[in-house]
């Protein structure tokens, strides 16, 4: 029978454990059984085993390849060493002398060198330095890229502009190179610049007479903020609505902070707004200005006309909301009445009824002269026809300080009439003994079954003051 420590194998009994002799360990214990029949490890990390048949030997495996960027290179390679360069996106090997491109796809260029970007408005200038090593093929193009937004701009060299962007925003920019195998890596991110906004609102606008005819000098102060971009000019509007309409007039260069307006109408009140303009855009609009009414400059400027267009006549012309920015009045007619004998026309001022009329009068007819004078009467006579309601009859009456609440109106009338070849004028002035401005005028026949018949026709004018 066979002894317990032996294995008996195709029948032949075998010791057990298997004696080195006979291919076996010789081991009485499995701990650490295969590492007693190896080589020594210590050195060999990362080795494997191989064989000629007879000896076994560590061996290290050449890697196929490293990767890394271009300072990651192997400082002592062997011609025919293979290295992918990640700042190339592309294979390279070592000839023994330089590493060369592996031109299966091509390489890309190296990354640019950021500089120092600058802002406008809402425009970035990136500046750069292109790579020395770009890659197989020349550099098409450049982009810079923004952080935040991710907005581009390309150029074909530095530096590339950047537009599109936000109003009051910080950005940092990186750069790529590309050519027809591909884009490189960004860039480093370059400094932070700031964006610009719109302009403060101007404050202070004001508006005087320029002393021509529907002109204005407008005036303002320039805005606390340009929003960090240079004022580039000032946009002024005017209203004569009181604000609901606004009408434009700029010549879109200036940054004076004054402005003359032009195309303005006479006796007609305006307010004025200032906005001001930067690469941004346009600004809020400042609060609007006081009143201002142009004056006129001429000897005199028709206020308001009326006609007597019905086929009855009419027993009463008014003019009504008089303007107080005059110097004076006149008040001119020409008309005929339907009355056959001599009818005075009387006028009334803010309808005064009262006592408060003095008036004198000489009158002829080349020939012969004689005078009048009447007190205490509610009118003033201004004009007159005699004998037939043919003849026409003109005047002009002159209102003098009209709009002065401290002293009485002078009031000045000559009148005329052609009575079948014969003429007949008669001069006549007058004293308003109020000290109210005038706001309405009315003339009305003498007669008051009369009226002013059609065609006839009334107008108002204005001296400046």
């Amino acid at each position: 029978m066979a002894n317990k420590d032996f294995k008996v194998k195709n029948g032949i009994d075998i010791q057990s454990p298997l004696p080195v002799s006979m291919g076996g360990t010789g081991q009485t214990s499995s701990t650490n059984t295969l590492n007693s029949l190896l080589p020594s490890q210590t050195g060999n990390a990362n080795k494997v085993l191989q064989t000629d048949g007879t000896n076994t030997t560590w061996y290290t495996v050449p890697a196929a390849y490293t990767r890394g960027g271009m300072a990651g290179r192997p400082v002592s390679p062997t011609a025919g060493d293979l290295y992918f360069n990640t700042d190339k996106k592309a294979f390279e090997v070592w000839t023994g002398s330089a590493w060369v491109s592996v031109a299966v796809n091509g390489a890309v260029p190296l990354a640019p060198t950021i500089g120092t970007a600058t802002v406008s408005g809402l425009t970035a200038s990136v500046p750069f330095t292109g790579p020395t090593d770009f890659g197989d093929a020349a550099i098409t193009s450049y982009t810079a890229t923004s952080n935040p937004g991710g907005i581009t701009g390309s150029n074909a060299s530095s530096p590339i502009s950047v537009s599109g962007l936000s109003q009051a925003t910080s950005y940092t920019f990186t750069v790529t190179a590309t050519n027809s195998y591909g884009t490189s890596n960004e860039s480093s991110a370059s400094n932070s610049i700031t964006t610009a906004s719109v302009p403060g609102a101007p404050t202070s606008v004001t508006a005087v007479d320029q002393g021509i005819d529907g002109y204005a000098t407008v005036s303002w102060l320039a805005p606390a903020s340009n929003g960090g971009s240079a004022i580039t000019d000032y946009i002024v509007q005017y209203s004569s609505d009181s604000g609901s309409s606004w009408t434009t007039f700029s010549d879109g260069t200036s940054t004076d902070t004054s402005a003359t307006v032009s195309g303005l109408i006479t006796g007609i009140a305006y307010i004025f707004r200032i906005a001001a303009v930067n690469l941004v855009g346009t600004g809020s609009y400042s609060t609007a200005s006081a009143s201002f009414t142009p004056p006129s400059h001429e000897s005199m400027i028709a206020i308001q006309t009326v006609t007597v267009t019905s086929a009855g006549g009419v027993s009463t012309i008014t003019f009504s909301n008089i303007p107080s920015t005059y110097a004076h009045l006149q008040i001119r007619g020409f008309y005929t009445s339907t009355y056959n004998n001599l009818m005075n026309t009387y006028a009334r001022l803010n309808s005064d009824t009262g006592a408060n009329y003095t008036q004198h009068s000489l009158y002829g007819d080349g020939g012969s002269a004689g005078s009048d004078g009447t007190a205490n009467t509610d009118h003033l006579r201004v004009g007159f026809s005699i004998n037939n309601s043919a003849n026409p009859s003109t005047f002009i009456c002159d209102i003098l300080d009209y709009a002065n609440t401290n002293k009485f109106k002078t009031m000045r009338s000559l009148m005329g009439q052609d009575s079948n070849g014969t003429g007949w004028i008669l001069s006549r002035s007058g004293l308003w003994r109020s000290n109210s401005a005038v706001t309405s005028i009315s003339l009305f026949p003498q007669v008051g079954t009369e009226t002013f018949k059609q065609y006839s026709q009334f107008t108002l004018y204005g001296v400046a003051a």
